[in-house]
């Protein structure tokens, strides 16, 4: 046997594990290294077999094995005898890939070799009968899960989701990493698989840190089902399901994957997926795409419309970020239209990707519309997860009656006191500019069932005319306004104490029209319209 100061791994390439191999085989009893170069720009592999379980566990817990990953994008697996025997009986192809003859880099010559030097037609086989077994136990879970949906069982659906998902990952972790993560959680096995498998990333929406909207679901299942109480979330059947469905893919494409490289013996490159290349439609997007990410650090960018009125270019750009609330996007508005000219104009809307789909049930038609490829203009990533559609999604107008009665009531609050005989205008500025900001909210919120936060006043009257062009008619009432209406109203919406109000009769005439068209508009929409009987709101 050689000595190990003697050891050499040229391969590697890489001195800092050189030195730690050396010192492994002079301290353990290790029978064979492995060693495969990724011909792609991911991660390569290091298999080490040692002789005892108990080494092999302590082992992978190495400090060293963490920093290997992060900082060489090498992955070191330790794999005792018994157990890699096992996985050769089974023809798990893991294994049979990254334990060829060819990828020694090192073997204990006092140690018989435990290798497979079977060709593709013997290996074929059990490849085969792996794959069946699969297939098999799958389509159990799957036939289960049918018969509880039709059985309208919706907890024990949702907890056989989770089993089949178990399942899935399962396999993923045999197929990508060699070895399996039963004793951890869902979340934690879903976040572990992503630095194998990015995609991942696509098919999960995160709730926060490294849980998931759908984990969270099925925990909710579970405890419900303790407490011998139902979760009734049958809209999010297809969700979770298509949600498995690309785990199921992502198994069979490693299948396939596997079966082509064993075959051939070596490789194959991988295209390099990772940059996803989609293009702002001009300079003007450009620009304002990058003058957004100095102040935020946006996921994706969706440009869901444009409009062009009276020369004027008007973009809608709907961001999913953390942390930028209506100051930030006010501040980075303000910062676009500095750098641009009055020729465009932005509107900024803002949420985070958990928020969203927690809010589905209200506003899913709304966001469908937007978060389509076609009007994503930046993306950090090409794994960002797909939101999890309620199907079917039925909208409705929840809690429509009170932001219809909030708005009616700020207006007659409004017009006792435009119409008092001693012309006292004192703390009306403030309620002009309540009844517009909740005019805005209820407008765009009957309009396409999205209630948007309380934006700047010009942001939210923008979105009215997304919501409905005709809206843009009064457009002269407020160009006609005695000062500048935006920042007049965006002032007032902040109660402020004054002695007497600068208000005059011909003003508080201007301000009384506003109000009563537009809530003349609201009444025809709700009211005429029938989505509130007049009885409610009486």
């Amino acid at each position: 046997m050689r000595t190990s100061e003697k050891l050499t791994f040229p391969k590697l390439q890489n001195e800092y594990l050189e030195n730690i191999l050396r010192q492994l085989v002079r301290q353990h009893n290790i029978i064979q290294l492995f060693f495969t170069k990724s011909a792609s720009s991911s991660f390569s592999h290091l298999i080490v077999h040692i002789e005892q379980s108990m080494d092999a566990k302590n082992l992978q817990e190495s400090k060293w094995v963490k920093k290997v990953w992060k900082s060489c994008q090498i992955d070191v697996l330790f794999i005792y005898t018994s157990k890699l025997e096992h996985r050769f009986s089974l023809g798990n192809p893991f294994f049979e890939l990254y334990c060829r003859p060819s990828a020694i880099i090192y073997q204990n010559e006092s140690v018989d070799s435990i290798v497979n030097k079977r060709d593709w037609k013997k290996y074929k086989k059990r490849f085969n009968v792996l794959k069946e077994n699969f297939y098999h136990d799958y389509d159990l879970h799957k036939s289960q899960i049918q018969s509880l949906i039709s059985e309208g069982s919706s907890n024990s659906v949702f907890m056989s989701f989770a089993r089949l998902i178990e399942y899935d990952l399962e396999y993923l972790e045999e197929l990508y990493a060699g070895k399996k993560s039963d004793c951890l959680s869902l979340d934690e096995r879903i976040a572990n698989l992503t630095e194998y498998i990015p995609a991942i990333q696509k098919y999960f929406v995160k709730k926060s840190g490294s849980n998931y909207y759908l984990t969270d679901l099925f925990a909710q299942a579970k405890e419900a089902a303790s407490n011998d109480e139902a979760v009734y979330k049958e809209e999010m059947y297809e969700a979770v399901g298509i949600a498995e469905q690309n785990l199921y893919r992502l198994i069979e494409e490693r299948f396939v994957e596997f079966k082509k490289l064993i075959k051939k013996g070596y490789l194959e490159k991988k295209k390099d997926s990772c940059q996803i290349d989609v293009k702002p439609k001009d300079i003007i997007l450009d620009n304002a795409v990058q003058t957004i990410l100095k102040f935020v650090e946006a996921e994706q960018i969706y440009l869901y419309h444009q409009i062009t009125c009276y020369e004027k270019q008007t973009y809608y750009l709907m961001l999913i970020t953390a942390g930028a609330g209506n100051e930030k996007l006010k501040l980075i508005t303000d910062y676009l239209k500095n750098e641009t000219g009055r020729k465009f104009n932005f509107v900024l809307i803002s949420h985070n990707r958990y928020w969203i789909q927690n809010n589905l049930y209200g506003c899913q038609s709304f966001f469908a519309k937007i978060i389509q490829d076609n009007n994503l203009i930046y993306s950090s990533s090409a794994y960002h997860p797909d939101f999890h559609w309620e199907v079917p999604h039925n909208p409705y107008h929840g809690d429509l009656y009170f932001f219809y009665k909030s708005t009616k009531e700020s207006a007659l609050q409004f017009f006792e006191i435009a119409n008092n005989t001693k012309e006292n205008y004192c703390g009306l500025d403030s309620l002009f500019a309540l009844f517009f900001l909740s005019f805005c909210k209820t407008f765009i919120f009957v309009k396409t069932y999205y209630i948007p936060n309380c934006l700047s006043s010009q942001a939210l009257w923008e979105l009215c005319i997304y919501a409905d062009s005709d809206i843009r008619k009064h457009n002269y009432l407020l160009e006609q306004f005695w000062i500048d209406f935006f920042p007049y109203l965006d002032k007032h919406r902040t109660v402020f104490q004054m002695l007497s109000s600068k208000l005059d009769k011909e003003k508080v005439i201007q301000m009384n029209v506003i109000v009563e068209k537009l809530m003349y508009e609201l009444h025809d929409l709700v009211i005429e319209g029938e989505l509130l009987l007049k009885s409610e709101h009486d």
